[in-house]
């Protein structure tokens, strides 16, 4: 093989790996874009994805949605307590015991972590004003487990009910 040969075939091994990271990149783009965005907005919760937008909230009262980590699932907070849903808006259902905010999935998906502006929920009832963490599972009805504050941990929770629908 003389110089020129070899310089063209070193050029089109080049343009071949070239376009064979470009593939993997373009592949990589289209799959990181099929993971739907969720959020909030006037009070209603949205999902977005392959540039569809779904409202899945039918009143004002929602905020904070995430996505569960294998993204067939929303939490957020519904009128002050921590609600989930299933990624297409089915199945609404309340998951905590006193209100609440911040929620986030644990990576196993099963279990919510989120904060109560006190011990019981209430705002300005806990003498610091710090909040606690909390954790309940995302089927609804369970107690809410105390993560922190200590002082939290002997504290009856309040009388909150389920809205069972």
């Amino acid at each position: 093989m003389n110089r020129n040969t070899v310089a063209r075939t070193l050029v089109m091994a080049g343009l071949t790996a070239a376009a064979g990271v470009a593939a993997t990149v373009g592949a990589t783009a289209v799959a990181a874009s099929s993971t739907p965005a969720v959020y909030a907005s006037h009070g209603a919760v949205y999902i977005e994805q392959a540039g569809h937008t779904t409202r899945l909230t039918p009143d004002e009262v929602s905020k904070q949605p995430v996505l569960s980590p294998d993204a067939s699932r929303i939490a957020y907070v519904h009128n002050d307590t921590v609600w989930v849903m299933n990624r297409d808006g089915s199945e609404q259902h309340q998951v905590s015991d006193r209100a609440g905010a911040a929620p986030r999935w644990e990576a196993d998906g099963v279990r919510i972590t989120y904060t109560a502006t006190s011990c019981t929920g209430a705002p300005g009832t806990f003498r610091t004003g710090a909040p606690g963490t909390f954790r309940t599972g995302v089927n609804g009805g369970d107690a809410s487990e105390v993560m922190a504050l200590s002082a939290c941990v002997s504290q009856d929770a309040p009388l909150v009910g389920f809205i069972m629908g």
